[in-house]
């Protein structure tokens, strides 16, 4: 349709309407019942009967232009608004289909702009039949990329990898965060306590242990829940120089980006993950937002077999793979973990001072404690205190061994993470800034922390360093300005 002025499918009149008429009932049915209840049923219907005049107003006046060197999208309502997305700017044009689309046969297409400003908004979401959705996303793919993928032929390439079912379980439920797994399992425990504690003094539970649960839940339970929902029939594969994306149980997502457009590659792991020798690869993409997922960075590989995700490393970006020489950080940098970890240690004594007393007050009221079961209840608390003191003095010491800093002729890479470990391999030319810092403790020992700034999918990264000499760190600067100097930095490309 090149040239031709379209609408998006009507549906998304309704779509608009129901989503925003399900965000303020709750305040509307608040307001009314404080003034008059019987009201409410009436204003509640002039109020969805008003979205959907306004809905389909806007959809009527909004058209949209594939034209032969952009898009055009079009709205001749009171407030007018012309949006004009060049493919030569366009980062990614994306489709996800969630229940609604399903429903009436529809897809979303994403248009995300190579830019900061917008890493996290899609310029614009469009909606149209699948067919339509999915001819208007190759053709736009025969611009961008110099080769169309039809439909058929995302279903038939084979992916770089294979990604069973298994696979994307263990990756949602051992690639959250270390961290975030210690604070879900202490709420899980502090509801375990106050139920034990309930059933030994005879009284029924209340919402003491109620809410710990819930938080148990909404940290660890409900992300893992997500991330398996979300990348299920996950499948990767490059053509060309382009990465194409599939995945979702629910929602599903159709993503593609030239291998140009990466800043930074991540590979983590997790503890666990660690422990199973497994890691995933993320990457750093400006404009490869997805509706309401727009802080997830594009997930290359998912926790797999060291040997698997290194082979996925070599066909899918082999331009991110090099010869890396790293280097651990000078003894002046134990110094000043051991510091920070003493500070940190006095700073969790002090919080855990009140906790403490308050439970060996309650556990020495119940008179059904008793033995070595109430002492130990009485001084658990103590007890993680002095073992979380000895995690956070460990933690320093395998920092200062496994965080490492190496460069190369076009890329670098730190290595970070004293649980999560994170290999960040970055390009010269799609850095930013470089900042470096030096703090009075540091600056005794003779280090310096060196933090670089990209552009990213979630609008701008920091990635840090660990310590290391300070004139290591400032060469990565000096790198990037000589490139500039000599041209090889494209920097025009780098400030889209």
């Amino acid at each position: 349709m090149p040239n031709e002025k379209v609408r998006c499918h009507p549906t998304v009149i309704l779509e608009k309407s129901l989503k925003a008429f399900s965000s303020a009932v709750m305040f509307l049915i608040l307001l009314f019942v404080a003034i008059d209840s019987s009201a409410i049923v009436t204003v509640l219907a002039l109020f969805l009967v008003a979205l959907l005049l306004f809905n389909y107003r806007q959809w009527k006046r909004t058209t949209i232009q594939f034209n032969e060197r952009d898009v055009v999208v079009e709205r001749d309502t009171l407030f007018k608004m012309k949006k004009t997305l060049p493919y030569s700017k366009i980062a990614s044009v994306n489709v996800n289909r969630d229940i609604s689309n399903r429903l009436f046969g529809t897809s979303k297409l994403l248009i995300n702009i190579n830019s900061g400003s917008s890493a996290t908004v899609p310029e614009a979401v469009l909606t149209f039949k699948q067919d339509i959705a999915d001819e208007i996303r190759s053709g736009m793919s025969q611009r961008l990329y110099d080769h169309t993928i039809s439909p058929e032929e995302d279903e038939t390439i084979e992916s770089v990898a294979s990604f069973s079912p298994m696979d994307v379980i263990i990756h949602g439920l051992f690639s959250v965060s270390t961290y975030q797994t210690i604070l879900g399992s202490a709420f899980l425990a502090y509801s375990l306590f106050e139920l034990y504690v309930s059933a030994v003094a005879g009284f029924q539970v209340g919402g003491k242990a109620l809410v710990p649960l819930l938080m148990f839940v909404a940290v660890q339970i409900a992300p893992s829940v997500s991330l398996i929902f979300r990348y299920y029939n996950y499948k990767v594969y490059r053509r060309g120089d382009t990465i194409y994306l599939q995945h979702g149980l629910i929602r599903t997502y159709k993503t593609s980006f030239s291998v140009s457009r990466i800043n930074a590659l991540r590979i983590k792991s997790t503890l666990v993950a660690r422990l199973l020798h497994r890691s995933c690869i993320e990457a750093e993409v400006v404009g490869l937002v997805s509706e309401g997922k727009g802080s997830s960075r594009p997930v290359l590989c998912l926790l797999k077999d060291d040997a698997t995700q290194q082979r996925v490393l070599r066909e899918l970006v082999p331009e991110f793979v090099y010869e890396r020489s790293l280097n651990r950080q000078p003894e002046g940098a134990r110094s000043v973990l051991l510091i920070r970890a003493a500070v940190a240690s006095l700073v969790l004594a002090a919080v855990m001072l009140y906790p403490s007393v308050y439970v060996y007050r309650e556990v020495a009221a119940l008179t059904g404690v008793v033995g070595v079961l109430g002492v130990a209840l009485q001084y658990v608390l103590p007890l993680v205190t002095a073992l979380a003191v000895l995690a956070i003095i460990y933690a320093a010491y395998v920092s200062y061994r496994v965080t490492e800093f190496g460069t190369g002729e076009d890329l670098f890479t730190f290595v970070n993470g004293a649980v999560d470990r994170e290999t960040v391999v970055m390009n010269y030319d799609k850095v930013q800034m470089v900042r470096i810092e030096k703090g009075p403790i540091a600056r005794i020992f003779n280090v310096a922390r060196g933090s670089v700034y990209m552009l990213s999918s979630t609008g701008g990264a920091s990635i840090s360093s660990g310590y290391f000499p300070e004139n290591r760190l400032v060469a990565v600067g000096e790198i990037v300005m000589e490139r500039i100097a000599s041209g090889e930095y494209d920097y025009r490309e780098n400030s889209i």
